[in-house]
């Protein structure tokens, strides 16, 4: 028994799983920081600025402010919203500042809608696809456009979320869900 050596953490169990945990921890932090630094964004479409005057920032029609719908361009697409666009539950606030629509594949069009999220809170929240559906035709469809991000407390951010739909769309209604509810938007789309 005097010749027993003391095991080295390294090869026990809670060694390997604090191991493990650290790695991780690693590992989620800097993809964190290069996330922050927009290292992963080259692919995604350019966001609209919170200023009221900015043109769209995708090819399209956008919807103007005051909800009526805004004047066609090369898509002929128009799309209509309602004049009240802010939707708030306890501390997170959703305004949806336009909407605009594209051709996609055949038979497709993507519909984009750029929303300003506000946390009126002081903890941070997340900005992300999963806040959003778009209701059509008896079907919820996700949108595809990847938007993942964090407000901080007491500040806001702006982000486009897209939707894949049929091109005879015509009438269709975003959900923005919150933790204790959802709120809806009808939208009405338009091709002359």
């Amino acid at each position: 028994m005097a010749d027993e050596k003391p095991t080295n953490w390294w090869a026990t169990l809670p060694g390997l799983l604090t191991a493990a945990a650290a790695v991780i921890t690693a590992v989620t932090g800097l993809l964190l920081g290069l996330g922050e630094l927009g290292v992963f964004d080259a692919g995604k479409p350019a966001t609209v600025s919170d200023s009221p005057t900015s043109g769209p920032s995708q090819p399209g029609t956008s919807a103007s402010e005051s909800g009526h719908p805004a004047q066609g361009d090369e898509t002929g697409w128009s799309v209509s919203l309602p004049a009240e666009r802010k939707y708030r539950s306890a501390d997170i606030e959703y305004e949806v500042l336009g909407a605009q629509v594209r051709p996609d594949v055949d038979g497709k069009i993507t519909v984009i809608f750029t929303i300003r999220c506000t946390n009126h809170g002081r903890y941070d929240i997340n900005f992300w696809d999963a806040t959003f559906r778009l209701n059509t035709g008896g079907v919820s469809v996700s949108p595809g456009s990847g938007l993942n991000d964090v407000v901080a407390g007491e500040s806001s951010k702006s982000g486009d979320v897209s939707f894949t739909l049929p091109a005879d769309t015509r009438e269709t209604v975003l959900r923005i869900k919150f933790p204790d509810g959802e709120s809806t938007v009808r939208v009405s789309l338009s091709r002359p």
